[in-house]
Order: structure tokens, then C-alpha cells, then sequence
């Protein structure tokens, strides 16, 4: 999943609001918890990526920064690489 170690891997744990795959870019909901990118938030409250799978409730740890594969990303049908590279860089997470 890592493309490279060149920027420092940070990490947090937040409570999962949904089932979430290894990969996931995530969002932030209102109540603080992290959910799946769904095409239609765009990149409204994007956050980072799962480090592994995750049941809904239970604290997941998400990559806040790093170098990582765009197509190892576990994306939800109708979300691409592409349409969060920006938005990803952004926030101090850069696809390769």
C-alpha cells in the first residue's frame, strides 16, 4: 500500500460509522466519525485512508500522511484516484 517513505506516516483513531476496507479514502461525518467516500461527497471532509479493514463501531486507525498506490485504494463504485488526488495532496497525502 505505502509508495514511499520519504514523508512521515502520521496516524489517528477514529470510531467507524460504517463497515470500511483496507485502503478506504475516508470522510469525516458530523459526528466525528469516519465513513467510506461515496461519489457523491466529492472531497468534502476527506480525512485519509483505512490501514485495514474496520467493522462500523469500532475504532479504526486512519492514515492521515504518506505516499501511497492509487490503485490499491479500496474505492466505492463511482470514486476515482484521480478525482481525490488534489484534494488528497492537500491534506499531506500524496498517490503514486
Amino acid at each position: 500500500m505505502l509508495a514511499g517513505t520519504d514523508i512521515r506516516i502520521t496516524t489517528a483513531v477514529k470510531e467507524a460509522a460504517a463497515d470500511l476496507k483496507a485502503g478506504a479514502p475516508v470522510k469525516l461525518n458530523s459526528a466525528g466519525k469516519v465513513a467510506p467516500v461515496a461519489k457523491a461527497d466529492g472531497v468534502t471532509g476527506l480525512y485519509g485512508i483505512t490501514t485495514e479493514d474496520f467493522k462500523s463501531g469500532e475504532d479504526a486507525v486512519i492514515y492521515l500522511t504518506g505516499e501511497f498506490f492509487a490503485d490499491r485504494l479500496a474505492l466505492e463504485t463511482g470514486v476515482t484516484a484521480a478525482s481525490l488526488e488534489v484534494a488528497f495532496r492537500n491534506i499531506g497525502i500524496f498517490l503514486k
